[in-house]
Formats: C-alpha cells, structure tokens, sequence
C-alpha cells in the first residue's frame, strides 16, 4: 500500500486429513484429524514459526481446530470460533452423488440441493465473515482455519479460474494467503 498504510494479511487454511465421513463415534462438528493430519498440522505450524500471527479464527469443526492449534499454541493465542466458518451445508440429506451436485452448484451458483445452501449464499456468508475480520484487525496477520469448499468459494469471490475442478486440487492442509487493501481483498503468493 501507498505512503507506508499497513494492510491486514489473512492465512486462510483448509483444514488438513480428517478421519472419514461416518465413522462411528464422530460427526461433523467432532471429526478429528488422522495421525497423518496431525502431523501435517505440526508441520505447517514448523513452516510458519517466523511469521507474526496476531490471532486465530476457527470453524466451529474440530478438524479445522485441530489444524491451526500447533500455530496458535507457540505464540499463546486463544482460538476464537466463528460459527459461519464451517463447512457449506451441501444438503440436509445424506447424498449418495454428492459431487454431483456440488459440481452442479459451481455452474449454477443459485442451485441448492435439499435443504442445502447455494454457492452464492455460502459465498455471501464466507466474504462476510472476512469482512467482519478485517474490520476486528486493521492490520497485522490473522489465521483462520475454515474448509475446502468454503475457501473455495472465497477465493471465486476474489479472483477469476476458480472453480470446481480449482476446489478437487486443494490439497489437505492448503494455505491462501489473502490481503485487504482498502476495502478490496486479493490473494497473494501460492
């Protein structure tokens, strides 16, 4: 930014491997990571012990959680969980072609399968999260742990080429690095 403005920088993590979908004893609030997952979690916290934090936000889902905590435990900072961070409600209804539909929802982003949000309302509720975010820090760097879909759909509100085949590639654990300059947000890096 011009004459030395600070801007705020948001780390927008996909949370890294859960365990499965279904597996007994957890749902999607209580899906913890793999072993695999926790490793990962330790490591990008390794990847990112240089870099300030001023604070972390969470979805509510324990495997989002679980992904910053290394991160957010070696500088002391509290968790803060943002209910509208979770994970896109696709349905209601468990859907046996479920990657159907989520593909559907990318080409018509007013399409919603039962009880079920459209792209573009999970969108409006990822940007105002961000929103809400940036307007808590003016500048510094933030974390926020959220999920695949959703980190997707942010990143369609901010730049061109995202899309369904852009939300299969994200791997588990990704970070997107994000900058708010003015009142526009842009990514930034790879």
């Amino acid at each position: 930014m011009a004459n030395g403005e600070m801007s705020l920088t948001v780390l927008l993590v996909r949370h890294a491997e859960p365990v499965a979908p279904g597996t007994a004893g957890f749902d999607e609030f209580t899906r913890p990571l793999t072993a695999k997952g926790m490793r990962d979690a330790h490591q990008l916290g390794a990847q990112h012990t240089s870099t300030r934090i001023d604070a972390a936000y969470s979805s509510p889902y324990l495997r989002a959680r679980q992904t910053i905590e290394p991160i957010a435990h070696a500088r002391g900072l509290a968790i803060a969980t943002i209910e509208d961070l979770r994970e896109r409600m696709l349905s209601a209804d468990e859907l046996p072609d479920w990657r159907a539909h989520l593909k559907r929802s990318w080409e018509d982003f007013d399409y919603a399968a039962p009880g079920g949000e459209s792209g573009r309302i999970a969108q409006a509720r990822i940007v105002r999260v961000l929103n809400t975010i940036a307007s808590r820090h003016s500048a510094g760097t933030v974390i926020v742990a959220s999920h695949g879909n959703l980190i997707a759909l942010a990143l369609h509100a901010i730049m061109p080429g995202v899309d369904y085949e852009f939300w299969e590639s994200i791997p588990m654990p990704a970070v997107f690095t994000l900058i708010r300059d003015g009142t526009r947000w842009r990514r930034t890096g790879e």
